[in-house]
């Protein structure tokens, strides 16, 4: 096991509200023993998520505990509770998403996700085709109404000039009313520039403790990366699109013309 960085901030917080193990213990509800409380402060064991928020509540600490339990799990691998596409969104406060081909799959809309499924399943049934488009474009939608996140989508120019044009058209509506909204930022890449940072769509998510975790897209899927060293290389591979993109004044006007 790592070191004790999480058990030994337990056991601190815990003496300075003036709690014994017994008392915080029976704070906690059922479930919890003093010999529980005893063993995640030594590092024996480590108590799950919610344990964590709610330690957190009554301890106070501005939310040390809950990020020093994630940076602790997260020196070999990042959490179990985490690896997925689909909960790293529902935590996030801030998405960035790169891609070098496409408009990214987030802010897509539909007819646009309607395109990009064809083309990567050609044999696939028109049906199977809606309903991943519907799929899609409701990730953005079920976000905006969650934890509503600032998100940051690059991509390349072409990505729109190269679509017919009645999805483009869409899609560049799509996006202007996104960025209108406050919350969504977006950035191309101008016909001409070479960006040669990352191949494959990146995608870094920045949690509530201020932490950050990235994803890639690959032929198998979506991965995402165990370790912070990684997360810290597709951090700099994105700040390097971000400044080799146009601003987002620029990249609006050039939205508008695609209408």
């Amino acid at each position: 096991m790592s070191a004790n960085i999480f058990g030994t901030s337990l056991r601190k917080a815990r003496e300075l509200n003036g709690y014994t193990q017994r008392q915080l213990a029976q704070r906690l509800g059922p479930g919890v023993a003093a010999s529980t409380l005893s063993r995640w402060e030594s590092g024996k064991a480590r108590p799950r998520q919610d344990r964590v928020r709610q330690l957190s509540e009554l301890l106070g600490g501005n939310g040390v505990l809950l990020r020093e339990w994630r940076l602790e799990l997260s020196g070999s691998e990042i959490p179990s509770f985490m690896r997925s596409l689909g909960d790293l969104e529902n935590e996030a406060v801030s998405i960035d998403t790169v891609t070098v081909s496409v408009v990214p799959g987030l802010v897509q809309c539909h007819s646009y996700a309607r395109e990009v499924f064809r083309a990567g399943r050609p044999t696939a049934p028109e049906e199977e085709i809606e309903r991943l488009s519907q799929l899609r474009v409701r990730r953005y939608e079920a976000l905006a109404g969650r934890n509503n996140p600032l998100i940051t989508a690059v991509f390349p120019q072409f990505a729109l000039e190269w679509m017919p044009e009645a999805v483009r058209k869409e899609q560049a509506e799509s996006l202007l009313h996104m960025v209108a909204r406050g919350r969504t930022a977006v950035q191309v890449f101008p016909n001409g520039s070479l960006y040669l940072a990352s191949v494959a769509p990146v995608q870094v998510y920045r949690l509530r403790d201020g932490s950050s975790i990235a994803s890639s897209d690959h032929g198998g899927g979506n991965f995402v990366h165990q370790a912070p060293a990684d997360t810290a290389i597709l951090e700099r591979k994105v700040r390097d699109a971000l400044s080799m993109a146009l601003p987002v004044n620029h990249t609006v006007e050039f939205l508008r013309e695609m209408l």
